[in-house]
């Protein structure tokens, strides 16, 4: 074959873009994650904004730049007063940094065509992770040569962190919205696979997420299989009950809490939360006390000990977990540390997104729904949740907000059968 007659290669600024994406799931487990493909989307964003590549009187632009409005401001606010202002001012630039990202997805996302291409490579790339997860569960070390964790859970090919499970089961309604209606048996398979791995990773809170995204998929089936699917989602809780001791734990945790006398019933929900209470109970001296700006973005660990009121809070940094932690509640942590200014803007970027949801045409309502639904899994407020503003979890959650508001903003004609 001559050179003039090789396949040639569009290497548009809106494919790399849309690769980019792409790689901000792709790239989690390897060195840096999020980092490198989050840097790249930068430079090309900032490129794309020099050359003005960018419609920013676009529905899309407009949008993205109201919502990093409603999270921004409150950020700003809380600088001055914050226990970590270098952290609070390190977390607005880099919100800079993630919007100007956000502008090339909007770009990478623009046609129907990028949106299945993006959803079929994460089914093929969550699914390999899934298989790299039972290869470790079988034989105790993955692929890549990851061990299970000390305690027996399963990592796949995430080395040190328990963010496996969390990706597969937050990301499952998105890349099986489009599979479930056309090969509906083959994607409940599919989902009791991903399902079963991700409870041997022991954590209760991806079990929810699991949950949660098998009610919002069920819509997408018909009578027979939504029938499968529920009675899947209760075989993979017994399955992590009888299976993982983690599960096992927090099973006989939630037991005793239901049983009468003994321990104080506060006393009792927050060992079977894991000291949830304790750390909420403090986030609120903090709300209480600067409700107009919080202790700062990124500082709610260097305020903790300052607000603990507990003479026993293991979380202290004199306690038995020997060092400050985050709120492990996306709510709860935005309002402590930003506020009731902070709280607001979460809350009406998240009711906005759903209000451009209902108000567009049926067919962008179809086209953007695969990352609505992932997003309302992600919003649901009663769990446990990282914190937002993570360079490991806000890029995720940024690739689904963008490629849900892409696909709200377009204007040509849907894909048959999408």
């Amino acid at each position: 074959m001559s050179i003039s007659n090789l396949p040639r290669i569009n290497l548009s600024a809106e494919r790399i873009a849309r690769f980019l994406g792409f790689m901000l799931v792709a790239w989690q487990p390897f060195i840096s994650g999020a980092r490198l493909p989050s840097i790249l989307l930068l430079l090309l964003g900032s490129w794309m904004l020099w050359h003005k590549r960018i419609d920013f009187s676009s529905a899309a632009a407009k949008r993205l730049g109201i919502v990093f409005l409603l999270l921004g401001i409150p950020v700003l606010l809380s600088i001055p007063g914050s226990f970590h202002p270098q952290a609070s001012i390190h977390i607005a630039i880099v919100m800079v940094f993630f919007y100007v990202g956000g502008l090339a997805l909007l770009q990478g996302f623009a046609r129907d065509e990028d949106h299945a291409w993006l959803q079929r490579w994460l089914l093929i790339v969550v699914m390999a992770w899934v298989a790299d997860g039972y290869v470790q569960y079988f034989f105790g070390k993955d692929l890549l040569g990851v061990t299970l964790s000390e305690d027996g859970r399963v990592l796949g090919p995430f080395n040190g962190n328990l963010h496996f499970s969390l990706f597969i089961t937050i990301l499952m309604p998105m890349i099986f919205w489009r599979l479930a209606s056309r090969r509906p048996w083959l994607s409940l398979a599919l989902i009791g696979l991903l399902g079963f791995i991700a409870a041997m990773g022991g954590a209760h809170t991806n079990m929810l997420f699991f949950l949660l995204g098998c009610l919002v998929l069920l819509p997408r089936f018909g009578w027979p299989q939504r029938t499968t699917l529920v009675a899947a989602g209760v075989a993979v809780v017994i399955a992590a009950a009888a299976l993982s001791p983690q599960t096992t734990q927090r099973l006989a945790s939630v037991e005793q809490l239901l049983q009468s006398g003994g321990k104080p019933l506060a006393q009792k929900l927050d060992e079977t939360l894991s000291g949830r209470v304790t750390i909420w109970e403090t986030a609120w001296n903090m709300l209480k006390d600067k409700p107009l700006t919080g202790v700062g973005a990124g500082a709610f660990a260097e305020a903790y000990d300052h607000y603990s009121t507990r003479p026993d809070d293991p979380f202290r940094t004199t306690g038995s977990y020997g060092s400050p932690t985050h709120a492990h509640q996306m709510y709860v942590s935005i309002a402590a540390e930003s506020g009731w200014p902070g709280l607001a803007g979460l809350v009406a970027a998240i009711g906005l997104c759903g209000f451009w949801l209902l108000r567009a045409p049926a067919e962008r309502r179809r086209q953007a729904a695969p990352y609505a639904a992932s997003l309302l899994v992600i919003a649901f407020p009663i769990q446990s949740q990282p914190v937002l503003y993570t360079i490991w979890w806000f890029p995720v959650v940024l690739l689904l907000l963008c490629g849900m508001i892409a696909a709200l903003g377009q204007n040509q004609p849907l894909e048959k059968n999408s």
